[in-house]
């Protein structure tokens, strides 16, 4: 944290020197020739500025006496009058704009947001009737206090204008409406805030026009402008510390849970501050120095920057806010739109920003040196959103496929014994491939193109990324091998996500593959990694049909005809049945006689199925003979006279053997 703080500020420090010095070399140019340095020009004018502090101090004794109590009441009558009307106005529409809140969150997120910003507008225009209508008691327009009446109220006008919009996103007393992310207690004190931001910056530029209007001389009003111009940078960054954390609060809302680089954009929306206080600061010293030599160019390209930095805040809070509402069948669309049009705006603020930092802040550049920039910049923006925006599509379609063809998992437990797994298309199976070709490929085009547009000569560039291609490509022969191989592959579809390959050396399900490798699942578990390159031949056991034939036994006597007969009835059977009508190609049906053989009859029997899952073909046709034959007089082969393999079982241990019965006694001899 002090790492990026100190960061922070180093670099605000330089570009205050950086545009000090340039705006000296301009004024040094204009006023002293090519003899003066910046430390004679800057205290010349320090120094002819304090000479006339006194001039200054006297006009400023003359106020109250040039404008009269009556003008100093029927001010502040304008400001409480402009107030009371609006808050009437304000609290007559409140229930029509609470009730146009409810739309902000149903179908339409605007239609209640522009409804209540047409109500405050009318709240604006009342306190600009009202404050007229006052003004109107001056009198003459053209006197001392009816100038500085109309000072005083578009000052006014100007204030509550911002405000409205301020209140439009923050709604304090609405938290239906509130586009900006915060709660209740930090909307009141950010709209305190940001008032602040404006009311100090205006007050500087209006006591201007009051001196002026007053018979102020110009030495007098720059005397005054130097001095005020001082407190009120130290009071917009006083603004902006005191404010830091409520700030924080609706920058850090904003940052996506899932975004790019979350943990950056959350430690940039955190420490904001350091940006705030080191920009204040540089417009303070732009505008003292602005007063010391006369030149109001960089204290205007600060201010056309902060209003830019500004719009952009509330253009993205705003479309934060619609984003996360958008309710329809596929919401990923809005998500696209929407940030295509959040780009084509940041591309927008960038131009702005770079415009009045390089022709009015730095002096860099003349405004006709820099429209052949600006045109240049305005094209590659536009190419850089069609870019973007084709790219979106693009990935937005392609998403939405592949989550419509979801990949057959080999780990999947079916819902019964008999589930059949079906392998992904060959559209489907590509469709990660071709993604990030497209991707890479756009990104490459698009990149050299806005360069292009931006005056970068991309010639060199071309050439080099040849050059490096060609000795990549010899120093990796093998990755190469791979990789043309793999596209050969691919190109003649050889397999697809979800078949049974056999590759010489390993067999398994397909589960995914790269431009240089081939991922296989053995039915046991295991994964093979194959580079395409080690791949000789591939045995797909999955394609088009499979022919399956099995033996059963039967005693000798069999019935053959009946047994050839019913056999074809059954196999007709299960074509027509829905279960294996899509499995079946060609009925079951009895080969013929195989062998004889300890007194059974060996037959063959055989069908044509779809690769998926024949066995489940087999299974059951043998389980329908099994419950059919014996009604009919056919008689499997008995285990006397036919004996199946049977699996190798050791012999259990030897016991030790009983012992013998003990002899029976002799009977007595009788007795003689």
């Amino acid at each position: 944290m002090r790492s990026i703080r100190g960061i922070g500020l180093a670099i605000g420090s330089l570009f205050v020197v950086w545009d000090l010095t340039a705006a000296a070399e301009v004024a040094e140019a204009k006023t002293s020739g090519a003899s003066a340095t910046l430390l004679e020009v800057l205290s010349g004018r320090l120094e002819l500025i304090i000479s006339h502090f006194p001039a200054l101090a006297a006009h400023l004794a003359r106020l109250p006496e040039m404008i009269g109590g009556r003008t100093a009441l029927v001010l502040v009558g304008m400001l409480i009058a402009g107030l009371a009307a609006e808050y009437v106005v304000r609290w007559l529409l409140k229930g029509v704009r609470v009730r146009g809140f409810g739309r902000l969150t149903a179908d339409s997120a605007l239609h209640g947001f522009w409804r209540a910003v047409l109500f405050d507008a009318l709240a604006v225009a009342a306190f600009w009737v009202a404050g007229r209508l006052v003004l109107g008691q001056i009198g003459d327009s053209q006197s001392v206090g009816g100038k500085i009446g109309q000072i005083f109220l578009m000052a006014l006008i100007y204030w509550r204008v911002f405000n409205l919009v301020f209140r439009a996103w923050l709604r304090p007393d609405a938290p239906a409406g509130r586009i900006v992310p915060v709660d209740d207690t930090i909307a009141r004190s950010l709209l305190v805030g940001l008032n602040l931001t404006i009311v100090l910056p205006l007050s500087a530029d209006k006591l201007e026009d009051v001196l002026l209007a007053t018979g102020a001389t110009a030495d007098a009003v720059n005397v005054a402008e130097f001095f005020y111009v001082a407190i009120v940078a130290v009071a917009l960054m006083a603004v902006v510390w005191y404010w830091r954390r409520e700030m924080a609060a609706w920058l850090t809302a904003m940052v996506s849970e899932d975004g790019f680089a979350r943990q950056l954009k959350l430690d940039v929306a955190r420490n904001w501050w350091i940006g705030g206080l080191v920009f204040y600061g540089l417009t303070g010293a732009a505008e003292l120095y602005g007063e010391l030599t006369d030149n109001e160019a960089a204290p205007r390209g600060l201010d056309v920057i902060e209003g830019a930095v500004i719009a952009l805040l509330l253009f993205e809070t705003l479309m934060y806010r619609i984003t996360r509402h958008i309710v329809s069948e596929l919401p990923m669309a809005g998500d696209v739109v929407a940030d295509c049009v959040r780009l084509a705006a940041r591309l927008f603020v960038v131009i702005v920003i770079a415009q009045a930092l390089m022709v009015q802040v730095l002096a860099a550049s003349t405004a006709a040196e820099w429209a052949v920039h600006d045109r240049g910049a305005k094209i590659a923006a536009l190419s850089a959103v069609a870019i973007y925006a084709l790219w979106r599509f693009l990935r937005y379609r392609m998403d939405s496929y592949i989550a419509a063809n979801p990949l057959p998992s080999a780990d999947a437990p079916g819902e019964a014994e008999d589930d059949a797994k079906v392998s992904a298309s060959r559209l489907r199976t590509l469709m990660p491939l071709l993604r990030a070709v497209s991707g890479g490929v756009i990104a490459i085009i698009g990149t050299l193109l806005v360069l292009s547009e931006l005056g970068v000569n991309i010639t060199p560039l071309i050439a080099g990324a040849s050059v490096l291609g060609l000795a990549v490509s010899f120093g990796s022969q093998s990755l190469v091998r791979d990789v043309v191989s793999g596209v050969f592959f691919l190109a003649e579809d050889s397999f697809r996500i979800g078949e049974y390959l056999d590759c010489s050396k390993v067999k398994g399900t397909v589960e995914g593959f790269s431009v240089r490798s081939l991922r296989l699942r053995h039915q046991n578990g295991q994964l093979h990694i194959v580079p395409f390159g080690q791949v000789g031949h591939i045995t797909n056991f999955s394609r088009d049909w499979t022919v399956v034939k099995f033996t059963l036994a039967f005693t000798q006597g069999t019935d053959i005809e009946l047994l050839r007969k019913t056999v074809k009835k059954m196999g007709l059977d299960m074509m027509a049945e829905p279960q294996f009508k899509s499995v079946l190609m060609q009925p079951l049906k009895m080969q013929g006689v195989v062998d004889i053989k300890d007194s059974t009859v060996i037959i063959r029997f055989k069908y044509m199925a779809r690769p998926n899952n024949p066995g489940i073909v087999q299974r059951v046709a043998v389980r329908r003979m099994y419950d059919t034959f014996p009604a009919l007089g056919i008689q499997f082969a008995q285990a006397s006279t036919f004996q199946m393999p049977m699996a190798y079982a050791p012999p259990p241990p030897p016991t030790a053997p009983a012992p013998a019965p003990a002899p029976a006694p002799a009977p007595a001899k009788a007795a003689e």
